[in-house]
């Protein structure tokens, strides 16, 4: 039984939140080596942001799901911050275009400075949701990975208006067909983006998202019914999880990510 809740995901709750502008004073750099070549990466080294830059570089967070044959060609980055994980993903799959979205300016930087590394990547300075708005972004209450739409318990007051786009309709305006793997992390904004793609989840291969209450999950699991299947998952704390889908139509089209089913017929 763990003894002092005080750990829960982001650390919100290990000290007093700090000013605004320490989010961003002290950085620090990694290496990330893959077999397209060595790569360095930049952080905001504040609360334990380095520690879930280092599980996300490694692959611990968001595993690459091995498909022989299969080759991604787009990724899309909804809530990328500082850009760990379209790095990752950009150091493994070097041909694949990239399209990362990040509505704070402070995440931004450090963004555009870690993906410039990549010629097909492309940085959009807006949020994703369900509609063309603009609306307040609060703080993180101890680092940027926790910035939100939403005032909970990991933020703080303090906050900015940012540009929000239609999903759907910003997928539009890039032409963007099918999209081999997105991914969606927004600290509580998944489902409204998810909602927006609606008529386009069967043109996607891969989702990986963060989750942010049960109900949530529940939703997503019921929007993504009927297109996607559950390939991974892992709940380390009550209402939060990441959660990794597949189009439905990959099992038969790569007959090996069926193999483990056991057919009752």
């Amino acid at each position: 039984m763990r003894e002092d809740h005080r750990d829960i995901y982001t650390g919100a709750m290990n000290a007093a939140p700090p000013k605004s502008e320490s989010h961003y004073d002290n950085t620090s750099t990694v290496q990330v080596d893959a077999k397209s070549g060595s790569y360095r990466f930049q952080f905001p080294d504040v609360a334990n942001t380095g520690h879930h830059v280092r599980r996300i570089l490694e692959g611990k967070d968001y595993p690459v799901l091995p498909i022989p044959g299969y080759e991604v060609e787009t990724i899309v980055d909804v809530g990328a911050n500082v850009g760990a994980f379209t790095v990752f993903m950009a150091a493994h799959f070097s041909a694949a275009r990239c399209y990362c979205f990040e509505p704070s300016p402070g995440a931004v930087e450090y963004l555009r400075q870690n993906v410039a590394q990549f010629p097909n990547t492309e940085v959009f300075p807006i949020g994703l949701y369900s509609e063309d708005t603009s609306m307040p972004l609060f703080e993180g209450a101890t680092q940027s990975l926790q910035n939100s739409l939403y005032n909970s318990a990991e933020t703080s007051e303090s906050n900015q208006s940012v540009e929000l786009r239609h999903a759907g309709k910003m997928m539009s305006e890039l032409k963007l067909g099918r999209i081999s793997i997105l991914k969606v992390d927004t600290e509580g904004a998944e489902l409204p983006v998810l909602g927006a793609l609606k008529s386009k989840l069967s043109d996607i291969d891969q989702i990986y998202l963060e989750y942010h209450s049960e109900d949530d999950r529940r939703e997503i699991e019921s929007l993504l019914a009927d297109t996607h299947v559950l390939a991974a998952a892992t709940a380390k704390h009550v209402h939060r999880g990441t959660n990794h889908y597949i189009r439905t139509s990959l099992l038969v089209e790569y007959p090996a990510l069926d193999v483990l089913r056991v057919d009752r017929s």
